[in-house]
């Protein structure tokens, strides 16, 4: 029987209540498919080592800042940093930017070793019961699906490759359909959740795992993705690798995906927005997370430079801090003198919980962003005028020989955006307030997000333009830093007239204590090109493959 050449690390998944892995490594690299199957340990370690593979959104790009930092949401409080580049243009197929081609395929790679040669020869009784790896099997198909909708956001379609290539194999494999590689990814997922379970038992030692709610609601990022404007234009009528064709049915399509996932019951929206980023146990809201140990990593990495060994991090722009509302769901409004006096004043609760602002407590200390404070004027201090409070806990105090930790586990798909996900298809598909079969409309939805911060119910009477630009305003304060914005924009088709503006922050000046006056300021000038709302494939790919089309201006 031919080697499988492998690194196993066996993850057994025993967290309790957080996400706290416990490893047991193995000191053996290369091993015999029959030297696997001879331990249901070595075939379930299999499994849960292609979990280690998912992203974490946590300052990911050269392990100081976010994707976030690339948008409008965010400026990169250092420089030169990756997402610096982006930002400004400065990359191309030969110095890609957010690259997640190799490490997406070295995942698939995994998944297709289970599926063509463990899964079908494992011998009977090595498992307890046929379900354990039966459910081995649902998990490892969404894994599969999971790491290709990584690939086919970014560059368009991809070769989908299900069978392992020993090396030169995959030379003159050109890439599939968009289409096609939708297909395959959605296939996936329904067969996912034609498996899994609705919630595992014993959540104690499978918090984390796939479910089938995890399946469906990943088909319905997917199917959204696939109706959306960059993708589905009505001036493509033949799919392509760079976008299908055009169907106004794709619409209802993501709308009943979308539906798939609220009408499984399983999920709701947890009661504290602040509190849901570092609550695990009892969080119906999740759906899906990257499991990590305890740490406090994200607060050390995005912590104001006036703490010891504060990095600053990713720091939240001036445009996105206007874009959150006051506490009576009106636009807030620098002409307003009332507003302008006192700026942070009287905002939703979703500001609170995702921003440190200049007189901001936290952490024991009061924030200080004028001009001479404090957490200003150190090499990575914030660009904007304001740090990161999202994610972050005052209990994961990292400086003056206190620390603490808190759980980290990153958010990839959560009950907020499947309603934010029904609620744009459901618009794009019937109108505002159509409820078709399902029983909601966009509207409702739309409503129910913005419940949970007190925010008043959206009006009757609003036109799909109007809904289609309240939806997009809800996505970016709901899920800011999530990792949706820079994609969000790109398959709107907005990315062009957004990216590319200059980003703002604010320059405070103390009058005294309690008195400041305030004046936005450039805080990153930034460059966006037709040809990146898709990314290079890289270059290095295409000269082991002269078979890989790139993507058009690469």
């Amino acid at each position: 029987m031919k080697k499988i050449i492998y690194s196993l690390i066996i993850a057994t998944f025993i967290f309790g209540n957080s996400c706290e892995t416990s490893i047991h490594d193995m000191p053996v690299d290369y091993y015999d498919i029959d030297d696997v199957m001879s331990d249901s340990i070595y075939v379930i370690g299999l499994v849960n080592d292609m979990y280690a593979a998912l992203p974490d959104g946590y300052n990911r790009l050269d392990g100081n800042s976010m994707i976030a930092s690339t948008t409008d949401e965010a400026v990169a409080s250092g420089n030169y940093t990756e997402a610096e580049f982006m930002a400004t243009g400065a990359w191309s197929a030969s110095s890609p930017r957010d690259d997640a081609w190799s490490s997406s395929y070295a995942a698939i790679r995994k998944t297709n070793i289970f599926l063509n040669d463990l899964h079908p020869q494992v011998p009977e009784g090595l498992f307890v019961s046929d379900r354990t790896i039966e459910l081995l099997l649902g998990q490892t198909y969404f894994l599969r699906a999971f790491f290709y909708f990584e690939l086919v956001k970014r560059y368009g379609g991809v070769p989908i490759i299900t069978e392992v290539l020993e090396i030169g194999e995959g030379a003159g494999m050109e890439r599939d359909s968009y289409e096609d590689c939708i297909q395959f990814i959605v296939d996936e997922c329904d067969n996912a959740a034609a498996i899994l379970p609705d919630i595992w038992q014993s959540n104690a030692t499978n918090f984390g795992r796939a479910t089938k709610g995890a399946a469906l609601a990943l088909k319905s990022r997917t199917l959204l993705y696939a109706a959306s404007p960059l993708f589905n234009d009505p001036l493509n009528s033949e799919s392509t690798v760079e976008h299908g064709a055009y169907d106004a049915g794709k619409w209802q399509d993501a709308a009943q995906a979308a539906y798939d996932v609220i009408n499984l019951n399983t999920y709701q929206l947890f009661n504290d927005y602040e509190g849901f980023f570092t609550t695990l146990s009892g969080n119906d809201e999740i759906i899906f997370s990257k499991m990590t140990s305890r740490n406090n990593d994200v607060e050390r990495l995005n912590g104001p430079t006036g703490f010891t060994d504060g990095m600053g991090g990713s720091c939240p722009s001036l445009d996105l801090v206007d874009a959150y509302k006051m506490s009576d769901g009106s636009l807030f409004d620098w002409d307003n003198p009332v507003h302008a006096e006192n700026p942070f004043q009287d905002r939703e609760p979703r500001f609170y919980a995702s921003v440190l602002y200049n007189g901001a407590s936290w952490m024991g200390s009061t924030i200080e962003t004028f001009q001479g404070g404090k957490d200003l004027g150190n090499v990575n201090s914030t660009k904007t005028g304001f740090y990161l409070k999202k994610f972050m806990s005052e209990d994961a105090q990292w400086f003056g020989g206190s620390s603490g930790a808190t759980y980290h586990c990153f958010p990839h798909i959560r009950y907020a955006e499947i309603l934010l996900n029904f609620a744009e298809a459901m618009n794009e598909a019937y109108g505002p307030e159509t409820e078709e079969s399902f029983g909601m409309s966009a509207l409702s939805a739309v409503n129910e997000v913005r419940n949970r911060v007190q925010l008043p119910p959206l009006p009757t009477g609003l036109t799909q333009e109007e809904m289609r630009a309240i939806i997009q305003e809800e996505r970016r304060i709901e899920l800011a830093f999530e990792e949706h914005r820079h994609l969000d924009l790109r398959r709107w088709k907005l990315a062009g007239t957004v990216l590319g503006q200059p980003v703002n922050g604010l320059k405070i000046t103390a009058i005294n204590d309690s008195t400041f006056t305030y004046e936005p300021k450039v805080a990153q000038s930034r460059v966006f090109r037709p040809e990146m709302n898709l990314y290079p494939l890289p270059q290095s790919e295409i000269n082991r493959n002269s078979s890989l089309q790139q993507n058009a201006g690469w």
